[in-house]
């Protein structure tokens, strides 16, 4: 099962719409970072919002989600809208007595940066509450962009032998011409549809079917991607940060550790240099 996201439009309601399947492009940093049951769900959503928010954009952005709650977990994902991907999280444990749910954010914050190829980025943040990644990422949404939407995600995490692992998401997002009549009535039957497993549990060109019989009109679909855990790290990249620390610190570590080591937070892939390649950058 291949992944693939659709972007598309309701002429009808004037709400432009995103559907996902980002299951095995969820499973890379799953597995490359250990992730726990929680932290996998979080990981795979903040992924989908990330995508989302991407998809949302005109021109060639890549916009990433962070956040961390009060508990310090934490999740960090960066898409651009044909799905490239990375992303990282680190878990936690709960404090013994803590009994709130385990799917459920404490207080902290979440900040979304927006890299725009041709100018400056954007960065905006909103407060964490203690409730669903989708509550507060809609949260940010009605604060931070005051844009209206709807979303629903839902991702089966790998808890006991058999379970096949997936991450699926629908995004609609409305369009300066939508009334509050659309806003409502998409509502009830979006909210209706995600709340049934058997949604879920169908592929993205039946989910996109789904959603037209719930509606009750047509949805255009404007484009078509694969996205892929996809990390943009080089020896290049990290030759560059090895620099910036100056040539005295440089040779300090060499001094102390015969080499300089540095791992991609994203990947893993772990960069090594010599005191000949950190001579080299100082003489360039």
């Amino acid at each position: 099962m291949s992944d693939q996201v659709i972007l598309g439009i309701s002429n009808t309601h004037h709400y432009r719409f995103t559907i996902v399947n980002l299951t095995e492009t969820a499973k890379e940093p799953m597995f490359l970072h250990s992730l726990n049951k929680e932290m996998s769900v979080f990981l795979s959503k903040t992924m989908m919002g990330a995508l989302f928010l991407a998809e949302m954009t005109k021109n060639q952005q890549k916009v990433s989600i962070q956040w961390k709650d009060e508990s310090n977990k934490q999740a960090l994902a960066y898409s651009d809208r044909y799905g490239k991907m990375k992303s990282v999280a680190y878990s936690t444990t709960h404090a013994e007595g803590d009994i709130r749910n385990e799917f459920i954010l404490g207080q902290g914050i979440m900040k979304v940066i927006r890299w725009d190829y041709e100018s400056d980025t954007y960065q905006s943040y909103t407060n964490l509450i203690e409730d669903t990644f989708e509550a507060n990422f809609i949260k940010y949404l009605t604060e931070s962009e005051q844009i209206r939407a709807l979303v629903g995600m839902d991702v089966t995490p790998f808890d006991f032998p058999g379970n096949d692992f997936s991450a699926k998401g629908i995004f609609f997002e409305a369009l300066p011409e939508a009334t509050e009549e659309s806003f409502v009535f998409l509502r009830n039957k979006i909210d209706s549809l995600i709340t049934k497993e058997a949604f879920w549990s169908l592929n993205i060109e039946a989910m996109l079917e789904s959603l037209e019989k719930e509606i009750g009109s047509s949805l255009e679909v404007l484009s078509k991607e694969a996205p892929e855990f996809l990390c943009d790290c080089s020896r290049h990249k990290v030759a560059d940060i090895i620099a910036s620390l100056g040539e005295q610190e440089a040779n300090s570590i060499i001094d102390e550790m015969g080499k300089i080591e540095i791992t991609c937070e994203f990947c893993r892939t772990a960069y090594q240099f010599d005191s000949f390649d950190v001579e080299k950058f100082f003489k360039q």
